[in-house]
């Protein structure tokens, strides 16, 4: 049996994307690394966030995304699980300071919504109120 030839318009389609991906640049940020994946909280306005920095800015390296108002990106560490649990205080704090209920959070190409630790308590109460009819 005789191999089938590739055809030519492949062929010129493998080498221009070979040719787009060289050229393009790959930026060298402080929020690049191996295998970590930033977290981006959201705020909903400039002073929440300027208050969600000052909180974060102790625990982990952080700043304003470039190019938005009012989200904050933050850098976890290269090692270890515990800064899990330290984000999650410091975004409860953070609720519990400003007020909101709630606060959206991104990491690893997923979004999660962190609920306020005194609004779960309202929303309990009113439950535990709605039975009692």
């Amino acid at each position: 049996m005789s191999a089938m030839p590739v055809p030519i318009f492949l062929k010129r389609t493998m080498r221009r994307r070979a040719a787009v991906r060289s050229e393009r640049p790959i930026p060298r940020t402080p929020w690049t690394s191996e295998g970590l994946h930033r977290v981006e909280i959201v705020a909903p306005d400039l002073e929440c966030a300027a208050v969600l920095l000052e909180y974060a800015s102790p625990l982990f390296p952080a700043e304003i995304a470039p190019g938005t108002r009012s989200t904050v990106r933050l850098q976890p560490p290269q090692a270890g699980a515990r800064w899990v649990i330290e984000l999650l205080a410091l975004v409860d704090r953070w609720l519990e300071a400003v007020p909101l209920p709630c606060a959206n959070l991104f990491y690893g190409g997923r979004n999660y919504l962190i609920r306020s630790a005194t609004h779960v308590e309202d929303l309990v109460v009113a439950a535990n109120d709605e039975s009692a009819l």
